[in-house]
């Protein structure tokens, strides 16, 4: 599909896969294909806590943005009150799930991450909340886009993790911030050129824990369809020993031929 107003085609796919070790998949992706919005989630809490979580910020973000476009086309604004706009959302959307977690005793404490990823003209704005990350592929190199909101990441940042092996680091699932766990969240957000050729990732710590960046951006690199090389990484974490529910959504920019 083409972006309203700006000279480029959007592919993309997405796909959930439950993984080879847990028997609940918690992870949940959506779009809104009209509108290019993209976003993913992945749940945490006991008693099927986090699939609730997970579902009901993707169905509620979703729902308060289709609303908001369905007034005015986003396209018509500044990339700057966009952004404000989407953050707005997912504030409301955390507050939603953390109202949600406190009405039932077995929702409580329930959380999830948060990635989504909007198509606005020339930019793309993304906005960002736990572990599950964006990458751009862009000119064959590999940049991740989020930084995780754990309490490695802010270890290893103050220079307190060295001494640890990442693979090894007991507090390495540990977020620092999450969707729905507190009152209020603040998600990181940003926004950039876009690129003809750029591929942008979305998915959840079941692929990236699973897969190096090396390894990711290979995959990326391969001759393929968009589908193709979304259940080529699927299937690469699985032979990796799919120990999380990997979901990845793949959103490819192209140039369009007047």
């Amino acid at each position: 599909m083409e972006l309203k107003h700006a000279p480029y085609h959007i592919e993309s796919y997405g796909l959930s896969d439950p993984g080879l070790v847990r028997e609940n998949n918690e992870d949940v992706w959506g779009c809104l294909p009209g509108h290019h919005f993209y976003v993913i989630a992945d749940g945490m809490g006991g008693h099927q806590a986090g699939e609730v979580a997970a579902r009901e910020a993707v169905i509620f973000l979703c729902t308060e943005l289709r609303k908001i476009l369905d007034e005015r086309p986003l396209d018509e604004l500044p990339a700057s009150d966009v952004m404000a706009a989407i953050q707005n959302c997912v504030e409301d959307t955390n507050q939603f799930v953390y109202e949600l977690s406190t009405s039932h005793e077995l929702l409580g404490g329930m959380g999830t991450t948060l990635c989504c990823l909007y198509f606005h003209k020339e930019y793309v704005i993304w906005g960002h909340v736990g572990d599950s990350r964006i990458y751009r592929l862009r000119k064959n190199r590999i940049e991740q886009l989020t930084q995780d909101d754990s309490l490695l990441r802010e270890m290893t940042d103050g220079g307190r993790a060295s001494e640890y092996d990442p693979e090894d680091f007991s507090y390495k699932s540990i977020l620092t911030k999450a969707v729905g766990t507190e009152q209020k969240v603040s998600p990181a957000m940003s926004l950039a050129m876009i690129e003809p050729g750029d591929l942008f990732l979305l998915c959840t710590d079941g692929l990236s824990d699973m897969l190096s960046r090396v390894e990711i951006e290979a995959h990326l690199n391969q001759a393929y369809t968009v589908e193709e090389k979304v259940r080529s990484l699927i299937a690469a974490a699985k032979q990796k020993g799919g120990c999380d529910n990997i979901t990845t959504v793949l959103v490819e920019v192209s140039a369009h031929v007047i």
